[in-house]
This record gives C-alpha cells, sequence and structure tokens, in this order.
C-alpha cells in the first residue's frame, strides 16, 4: 500500500519521537518520577502508530501497536476494542471473539458489541448461538433494520434446519421488515431467497413422499 507523502512524514516523525523517547537522558541526579513519564508517553505512542494504521487500513500492523498500548491501564479497553475491530477487519474471528466477550463481561447491556459477537458467530458458521443473540436484541428493539436483516441472513443461512425450524420465524421477522421499512432495498432479496428454500424443501418432502411409495410397492 502506497502511504501519501504527507502522512508518511507524519508516520516518521511519530517514530522518531517515539525512539527519542526510549533513549535515556544522562543527568547527574535523576528527576523523580522521569522513567514513569517517559513510559507512559511510550504506551501513548503505540496507541497513536496504532491509529495511524488503522486509518491506513493496515489492520495487521495496527493490532501489533495496540497490543503493546494495552500494557497502559489507562487506554487498556480503548486498545483492546480497536485491537478486536482489526481482528474483525481481518476476518480473524478466532482472535476477534473472546475479545469481544471480554468487553461483554464489563458492559452486559451494550447491544454493539452483542451484535458483533452474532456477527461473528454467523461468520463462523455457528448460526444457533448467533440466532439467539439477535432474537435477544430484536426484543429490546424488535424494529431495528439492523437486527432484522441480519437475524433475517442468518435464518436464512442454515438452510439444512430452514424449513423445520426457522421458515415461521423468517416469515414473521420479514413481514415486519417489510411493514417497517417498505422501501427497503433489501426486501426482494429476502423475499427470493424464502421462495427458494421452501421450494428445495418442497422439491424433498416430494421425493421422500415417492422413494416411501416406490418402497411400499415393492413390499
Amino acid at each position: 500500500m502506497k502511504l501519501k507523502k504527507s502522512f508518511l512524514a507524519k508516520l516518521l516523525a511519530a517514530c522518531t519521537l517515539l525512539f527519542f523517547s526510549c533513549e535515556t537522558t544522562k543527568l547527574s541526579v535523576p528527576v523523580p518520577g522521569q522513567s514513569n513519564v517517559k513510559l507512559r508517553n511510550i504506551y501513548v505512542e503505540y496507541y497513536n502508530l496504532g491509529e495511524a494504521y488503522f486509518k491506513l487500513e493496515d489492520y495487521k500492523k495496527a493490532a501489533e501497536y495496540y497490543e503493546l498500548a494495552m500494557n497502559k491501564d489507562e487506554q487498556y479497553w480503548a486498545s483492546l476494542y480497536k485491537l478486536a475491530k482489526c481482528y474483525v477487519f481481518t476476518s480473524d474471528w478466532d482472535h476477534a471473539l473472546p475479545l469481544y466477550k471480554k468487553m461483554i463481561e464489563r458492559d452486559s447491556t451494550n447491544a454493539s458489541l452483542k451484535a458483533s459477537v452474532a456477527y461473528i458467530y454467523s461468520m463462523q458458521g455457528d448460526f444457533k448461538n448467533s440466532i439467539l443473540i439477535y432474537e435477544e436484541l430484536l426484543q429490546v428493539q424488535p424494529k431495528s433494520h439492523e437486527y432484522l436483516e441480519n437475524y433475517l441472513a442468518v435464518l436464512a443461512a442454515d438452510e439444512k434446519k430452514f424449513e423445520k425450524k426457522y421458515a415461521q420465524k423468517f416469515v414473521d421477522s420479514y413481514q415486519t421488515l417489510k411493514t417497517e421499512y417498505p422501501e427497503n432495498k433489501n426486501l426482494k432479496t429476502f423475499e427470493d431467497k424464502y421462495k427458494e428454500l421452501m421450494k428445495v424443501a418442497e422439491s424433498e418432502a416430494a421425493s421422500e413422499s415417492e422413494s416411501d411409495e416406490n418402497s411400499q410397492k415393492e413390499d
């Protein structure tokens, strides 16, 4: 990724500050607390470098600096949150999930964090847990178009269980989305997906019925 010259200059300047802050100042009499101040400044610089790389969408490099910045208590949670986002943007679900769970332990009512966990579960193919979380979120915000759309998408994704377990839930949520947001651009997509899944289910049911009939005739 090619850096813009102005930004590269700023980044190099930040690195220079970081390296200079690590140097030992030669004083005949040490200033009380000086080492602690230097240490705090180093971790601030780590966080700032993480932010710089994050803006450049170099999430792997940003993650390295956020991990270092987490060693400072005052910026631990901010660094952890940004680190978790880096893992999401790099599709590193296995590392992202425990970080989001840790943040939920600290803030159990945070809907945004729960939605992130539901999304990660869905990307891991754990539709059951993803569905449970979206249902919990929809109990609190039953008309949220974001939760409705994601919930419908996850229900449809679990094709093997759709007809038996999720078809009615899909219809109910689809009707809510259609009523509350008639101009929603994804309505047609959800409608087509529903028809497709039900058609497959009907075809499989007909095939099973035909197979049973043939077995009876043979008997």
